[in-house]
């Protein structure tokens, strides 16, 4: 990999004209940043209400190589923005080698948890990472080609379905309306509804904390035509049927947060709002409408693969390794309870994961974290005694990475 780099860390707003022209020049070279989540205004926008927001600058013989905006939690980092940040990664000189590992070093931290890395320049030898596609809509030919796109895969009698749907709507409840604009109110609205459905879910409340409310506020304030939060909502007569919070940037939009009344569940509305929302995109312009992460049954419907991202870690701590070892030879004395183990230390290690993000405080953690392990222990009192040794290595092992 040639001389050995060195990081300098800095607020994302501090960086000076030189740097901001290196990174829309590194981020151009690679269609695969085209994500808004890689749009320098969305990292400044996270880094000023995201606790402990940091930009490495990753250096070379003094030239910039790359920059890798994180916020920390105590030993470790997160992407900035986390959880809510969908994609990220290195925004990095195109062929450059830049060892994961190497930076965390010059960090001095002991994990990167990620839940869609665009892998560039990550050595997989530094990764414990599951690969899992990124689902996109492509508009770039207008919306009655990907209509035809969307039939020659497979989804003609799904689409076919939505246009009954669509007048049964609007016959039935009222006429349709639908508007792509930002809306506070509407956000508003969005928030208080992904709240309750996580309440009711038992998840973590994600915009319990406020930093993460005033990200999504932030966004929708900007004026620029060319990026920001949009809120995607239809009606029906006097009724808002569904509403979804989406980011602009450039011709990439990316799907965010979906919510829509369940009294209206035989409509199909999120569907509905789906399709008109890919329609008025294509009108606009917009080449690509991404669906983020998982290939899950709604998403292939709209979206196809379009490359792959990775959730896991890099870990640079011989100890944790040695805990994940040890979990390992726990789970392999017998193949059903890997299975399932490996399910559960997924789901516990996103749960820890997202506590962290929004809890930057270690009692914070604690709480949130002591209520989210009940929430599982109540659900699966029949998973047995090998199960919980390997939930308490896996908090544990998680736990220790959140500690200075």
């Amino acid at each position: 990999m040639g001389a050995e780099i060195s990081v300098e860390t800095r607020r994302a707003d501090e960086l000076d004209a030189r740097e901001r022209a290196l990174w829309a020049e590194f981020r151009a070279a690679a269609p695969e940043l085209s994500s808004p989540y890689f749009d320098l205004r969305y990292v400044v926008a996270a880094a000023e209400v995201a606790p402990h927001a940091r930009m490495a600058i990753i250096r070379r013989e003094g030239r910039i190589e790359g920059f890798l905006p994180y916020q920390r939690r105590g030993g470790a980092i997160q992407p900035i923005g986390a959880p809510l940040t969908d994609y990220h990664g290195l925004v990095a000189r195109p062929g450059a080698e830049i060892d994961l590992k190497a930076v965390l070093g010059r960090l001095r931290v002991r994990r990167f948890r990620f839940g869609g890395l665009v892998p560039r320049h990550a050595p997989a030898a530094d990764l414990f990472a599951d690969a899992r596609p990124a689902m996109v809509a492509d508009l770039s030919q207008g919306y009655e080609a990907y209509l035809e796109q969307r039939r020659a895969a497979g989804q003609g009698g799904f689409l076919k379905d939505k246009r009954r749907r669509m007048r049964q709507l609007a016959e039935q409840v009222g006429p349709l309306r639908f508007t792509l604009t930002p809306d506070a109110d509407a956000l508003d609205a969005i928030i208080r509804e992904k709240r309750e459905q996580m309440r009711r879910t038992g998840q973590h409340d994600v915009f319990a904390t406020a930093w993460t409310r005033d990200l999504l506020r932030r966004l929708s304030c900007g004026t620029a035509d060319d990026f920001g939060l949009r809120v995607a909502v239809l009606r029906a007569g006097d009724h808002v049927v569904a509403a979804e919070a989406g980011l602009l940037s450039g011709r990439a939009y990316h799907l965010w947060f979906p919510v829509y009344d369940p009294e209206f569940a035989r409509y199909s509305p999120g569907a509905l709002m789906t399709l008109e929302t890919l329609r008025v995109l294509a009108e606009q312009g917009v080449a690509t409408a991404d669906f983020g992460p998982g290939a899950e049954d709604y998403k292939r419907a709209f979206a196809d693969p379009a490359g792959q991202v990775l959730e896991g870690d890099v870990i640079a701590d011989p100890f944790v390794e040695g805990m994940r070892a040890l979990l390992r030879q726990t789970m392999a004395r017998s193949p059903a309870l890997h299975e399932r183990m490996s399910a559960l230390y997924r789901r516990l290690d996103r749960r820890l994961d997202r506590i962290a993000a929004c809890e930057p405080g270690l009692n914070g953690q604690i709480t949130a974290a002591g209520r989210s392990l009940g929430r599982i222990g109540r659900r699966h009192p029949r998973i047995g005694a090998g199960v919980g040794l390997g939930l308490s290595l896996a908090g544990a092992s998680a736990g220790l990475l959140l500690l200075d």
